[in-house]
């Protein structure tokens, strides 16, 4: 009973990692797209040089975190197909075992 319960738990807690690196993800693409349009108007805009440089080093910084969370999404979603694969029985068919298929699959969605 203590083994099921531990691996519900695992299920339960990989299943948020994996939920909140697809939130994560959104979040930086979205920061990235808004980020370019803030460019394009400082551009337009006839902004300092200083400043368009600056926006252009918020939208780099913005572009470069969204590999290294794609690539931490990734290892969640693969560790947390691994702890599926090896279940048997009622854990299997369980409420943990439900979400943690739908939040691989929100994650493949993206």
């Amino acid at each position: 009973m203590s083994d099921e319960k531990s691996t519900k738990r695992q299920l339960t807690i990989k299943t948020g990692v994996v939920k909140r690196l697809v939130k994560e993800e959104k979040s930086y693409v979205k920061e990235a797209q808004e980020q370019e349009a803030r460019v394009a108007k400082t551009e337009a805009d006839g902004k300092e040089e200083w400043e368009v440089k600056k926006q252009k080093e918020v939208l780099q910084d913005c572009l470069q975190m969204i590999p290294d969370c794609k690539k931490r999404l990734e290892a969640a979603v693969a560790d947390l197909q691994n702890i599926l694969e090896g279940l048997e029985g009622d854990i299997a068919e369980s409420d943990e075992a439900k979400a943690a298929r739908d939040a691989i699959e929100s994650s493949k969605a993206q």
